[in-house]
Order: C-alpha cells, then structure tokens, then sequence
C-alpha cells in the first residue's frame, strides 16, 4: 500500500507539472468607477470615532441608525469632539440598493422620501458604504461589492479602515456567466416554469425582466450556483467554460495514468479558503487524491461530476469551507443526493461523490473517513479491512480510496459536446453501459427500467390524461427544449423523456389540466426517442372533407358553443368546417341575408 500511494503521488505531481489548469487570459469584464463619497451608518459615537480615522476620502457622510449603547462620559466626549465639522443624519432609511460607486440609499425627509445623498452631497450615490450598526443593510448573504458590515470591536476593524481609501479608481471584474434565452425554461407565453436560479442566487443578481432572466453583473459574485442549478444549460459559467474544465480534467486524467497512477481520486475546491487547506494539507493526503482548483466550489455540477466518474474517476469529493455561502451549501447537498440516488439505482455506491469539510480531509478520525469513502457494495473491500486499520502509517493513508474496488475505466472522457444536457447523457450512458448492476448477483439486482427521482429533480415524464387532452397543442408551444412535439400530419402528442427538465410550463399552460410530472430516470435509450404519448382522431371537414383538427377537439368545442347565439341553427356546423370552407360559408350566408352584417 505504501508504495503504491508513494507512486500514485509521484504520478500526481508529474500530472500537476504537464497539464496547466484553464485560464481565461482576457475574461469580459464589468467596470467599477469611485472617487471616494463615504457613507457611514451605526450609532453616533462609532461612526464619529470611524470618521476622524478617514482622511483620504473625497467626503464623508454620516447617518445615525441606531442608539448609542456606550454612555461613558469619557467615551462620548470624545466621540462628538471627533469629526465635529460632519453633520450626523438622524433618520430612518427606507431603502438600499446599488454597488460599488452607485449606491443609492433613500431615507425620510420632512415627511417625503429622499436621497440621502442628494441631500447631503448633491450627489446622485455613495461610491462606499461602511456600516457600523448591529443589522446589516441588505438582506443577502453575499452584499454587493463596496459595502462594509463590521463591527467596530472587530479584530479586523482597523484593517478595513487602512483599506477604504483602496477603493478610490477604476476597478473591473469578470463577468461570470453568459445566458442563453433560447433554451431557458423560466417563462414562455405568460407562464412561468423554472426558477432554481432565481432561488439559489445568493447575491440576489438575478432577476425576472419581462419574463427573461437577467444577472447583474456587477452584484454577481460569481458563486455558481445558478449554473449548476440551471437544468438545460442556459446559464453557463465562463471562469472556466465547462468544456475548458472537462478538457482539462481529461488530460490532466490521462496524464496521471500515464505516469503510472492508479484510482485517481479528485478533490475539488475553491480558490481561496479552500485552496489555503489544500496547500496546507496536500502533504498529508493520498497520492491517488488529485485537488482540482475551481473559482467556486458551486460551479461545477452534476454534468462534471459524472463525465469525471464515468472517464475512471474512483471518488470525487466536494470540499465545504466555513466562507460557502448557506445557499450554495444547501443546494450542492441537493444536487450530491440526487446524484448519489442516481449512482445507487446503477449500482455504484453512494460514497464515491462526497461533501467533506477540512476536519474530514485532516483525516483526524480514520473511521469516519472510510465511512465516506468505503464501497459499501464492495463485498471484498480492504479499506476497513483489519490490516488497514492496523497500518503503521494511518496518518498519509487514512484518505486511500481502496485499489481493489471496481470502478469504470473508459480509455478517455464522454464524447464532448457544447450543451450541458448532452454532456450530462453522454456521460450516464457510460455509466449505464459499465454499471455493476448489468452483472446481476443476488447481492446486486439487475438494472431497473427507470430510476424514481426526488420531486423537483430535471428528469422525467409527462403523462397525459387521455379523457381530457383536446391536443390544442399549448404544451407544446410553451416547451422550451422540444421534448413535447406535435406529430406533425396527425392529430398526436409525442415526448422525447431525455430532453425534459421538468420545469413545469407544460402543466401550467394546458387549459383541460390534463398534464401531470413524475421525476425519474429513464435508463434505456427510449428516453432518446420521441415517442407517440397521445393521439386523436383526425375530423375532416364536413364540406370538402380535409382532415383539419382532432376530433375531441370539436367535439368539446361544439359542447361549450352550442348555447352561443353566434352558433345556433346550420351556424353550428361552421365549426366542423375547416377554416377555409368556414370563411365560404359565412360570405354566402351575408350574401343571402345583408341583415345579418349588422351583427358583425
């Protein structure tokens, strides 16, 4: 074992010098322009005291929010002798919004709202914004860039004091993500289906304009989650772009090989904090444990993880660090379960993708780490195997996946492709292909026709009540990604499952309600096809016997018009007339009774 992980690692680092990680050299970026207009909020004495720390701002304002909560005598005659030439705003703030050089803070003035800093500086906006007070002044977990929520006893406190000034110039940042309205599932003719990035958006930089998402670049932090969250795609990440990462990991897989390294194991990170643990640590781990540094953790999703495993990846694990925001956390939690249930159904455990935190990769409890790690569908699996446990190096082998669990080695990644969705298949495909569970043992049951998913996951079917579908073809209009279509000559609903997100315009656009989801994984290629769920009757038209519409269609149309006078008497056979021979038929009867255009 000792000297295999010893060439696992020297394998590592010979993959880690050939294969230079993507990086965008020219990202587009998003602009940020400040001269130095403060505004400070919190009590009188903290924002005062704060104040006379400042010299190098272009002004300072200065907005009491709250109490004063020290009332030492001392303390407040020193906090009104400082910055005494700045007046103190003592009113209620109605509203914040904005960022880095154009915050807009609107307050009540003389029984009006206005902007404070019209008022104050017959400015437009702050360009900085530190609040001293105990609430912050936005309600998101990550505030907009140009805004400082610290306490004033903060350790760091006088830190960001020496930094404010920093901020005074012309600053840029990536633009994170490109959107594709073509293949978005928000909203579609008045109706509104997907919404998971609207949800997971941590910053609150996206938006719902004219039924089109929108992300504001310059509250955006790039934390990814809108792109993993994104079902079809539509958002993409571009620090890297996925096919940049996947190609990455390709080579940087094949490379390790190459050098002679066995189960590859990826840790993936952030940048930063996740980063500093890795270069901490990175000693102390297995040498078949491969560290993959994202911008965010959360930018990488379900579609990299499985083309990792299907291209002979052993496990893949998520590093969770304290700066994760609670949104990214909860929905990588989401997303790691849905795939696990996925890798279960195909008879792949359930540990070889996991969310671990810095106490778990230290490795400091050795069982708890071979539970995540452990094969459990193993049955002669070594990694909790006496001898193992008894290593007399527990310390750099705690982490080693097991080398004789069976995993999938394809000789390179699924075929790549530009669309999230097809990157996604093309890696089940494989997985399905080389599941243990095609090699059927009392211990491992053959392979089920689908997969039952958790509600709200993006796979699935649309079942059709057949009583009550009239094939008006509404779904059909609202589908963002073709699964529904019509059939074309004949009066028929067809669905290809594999393209179907589940986003729910369907269901809400049919008028009869005759539309219901299930969430599940459909594993044989059927879910390619379109295949033909419902179908009617074609009615031909009474007059020249053109097949026009589905019979259930008329038929309900006659049943709701019969009372209307507009259809009494022959009128009524109008609708069973194709729109041509109605047009006819309405000119004759005009003809023969001119009375009748006064009812037009």
């Amino acid at each position: 074992m000792k000297n295999e992980q010893s060439l696992n690692n020297l394998a590592r680092q010979a993959a880690q010098q050939r294969v230079l990680p993507p990086h965008n050299l020219a990202p587009a970026t998003v602009g940020f322009s400040t001269q130095g207009h403060l505004l400070i909020t919190g009590s009188e004495d903290m924002i005062r005291l704060a104040a006379d720390q400042l010299q190098d701002m272009a002004s300072i304002t200065l907005l009491c929010t709250e109490a004063i909560q020290n009332t030492d005598n001392a303390h407040i005659e020193q906090a009104l002798a400082a910055a005494a030439t700045l007046p103190a705003y003592q009113t209620k703030i109605e509203a914040v919004k904005g960022f880095l050089g154009q915050f807009q803070v609107s307050i009540r003035h003389e029984e009006q709202s206005i902007e404070l800093a019209k008022l104050a500086q017959n400015r437009a906006t702050f360009d900085l914004i530190l609040n001293l007070g105990k609430n912050s002044l936005f309600t998101t977990e990550l505030a907009p860039a140009g805004y400082f929520h610290i306490a004033p006893d903060a350790d760091n406190f006088s830190d960001v004091i020496q930094q404010l000034p920093e901020y005074i110039g012309e600053f840029e940042k990536p633009r994170y993500f490109q959107v594709n309205q073509d293949i978005c599932a928000h909203s579609n003719r008045g109706q509104t289906g997907c919404t998971r990035c609207l949800d997971v958006c941590p910053a609150n930089a996206i938006s719902s304009i004219k039924d089109l998402i929108s992300i504001d670049p310059y509250l955006c932090h790039g934390a990814g989650g809108c792109s993993t969250a994104c079902p079809t795609g539509a958002i993409t990440y571009t620090l890297p772009k996925p096919t940049r990462l996947l190609d990455y990991l390709h080579k940087l897989l094949h490379a390790y090989k190459e050098a002679g390294g066995t189960q590859p194991a990826l840790l993936l990170h952030d940048h930063e904090q996740g980063q500093q643990i890795v270069t901490e640590l990175l000693a102390q781990l297995p040498g078949n444990i491969i560290p993959i540094q994202l911008e965010e953790l959360a930018a990488a999703g379900q579609e990299i993880w499985l083309s990792a495993l299907a291209a002979g990846v052993s496990h893949i694990l998520l590093l969770d660090t304290p700066t994760l925001p609670e949104s990214m956390r909860a929905l990588l939690t989401r997303e790691v379960r849905l795939t696990q249930i996925m890798l279960s159904g195909l008879g792949y455990s359930e540990s070889r993708l996991q969310i671990i935190d810095r106490e778990q990769l230290n490795g400091n409890s050795l069982e708890l780490i071979n539970s995540l790690l452990a094969d459990q569908l193993n049955s002669h699996e070594r990694i909790n195997s006496p001898e193992l446990l008894n290593s007399p190096e527990p310390a750099n082998n705690s982490l080693a996946i097991d080398i004789t669990t069976p995993t999938t080695t394809p000789a390179a990644m699924p075929e790549q492709h530009d669309n999230k969705r097809d990157v996604l298949f093309a890696a089940l495909d494989q997985l399905i292909a080389q599941a243990p569970a095609h090699e059927s043992t009392p211990e491992t049951p053959p392979l089920p026709a689908h997969l039952t998913l958790p509600a709200g996951s993006p796979f699935g079917q649309v079942s059709i009540d057949p009583s009550s579908c009239t094939l008006c073809l509404s779904c059909v209009a609202v589908c963002p990604t073709q699964a529904l279509t019509s059939g074309g000559e004949k009066p028929a609903l067809n669905f290809t499952e594999q393209n179907c997100v589940q986003c729910n315009l369907c269901e809400r656009a049919c008028p009869e309600n005759a539309i219901t989801l299930e969430p599940r994984l459909l594993l044989s290629d059927t879910r390619k096809q379109a295949v033909e769920i419902h179908a009617d009757e074609a009615f031909e038209c009474i007059t020249c016997s053109m097949p026009f519409a589905p019979r259930r269609t008329i038929d309900k149309m006659l049943d709701k018009l019969s009372e209307h006078r507009m259809f009494q008497g022959a009128a009524i056979n109008r609708l069973k007339m194709c729109a041509d021979c109605r047009v006819k038929d309405i000119y004759t009867d005009l003809n023969q009774h001119p009375e009748k255009q006064l009812e037009l």
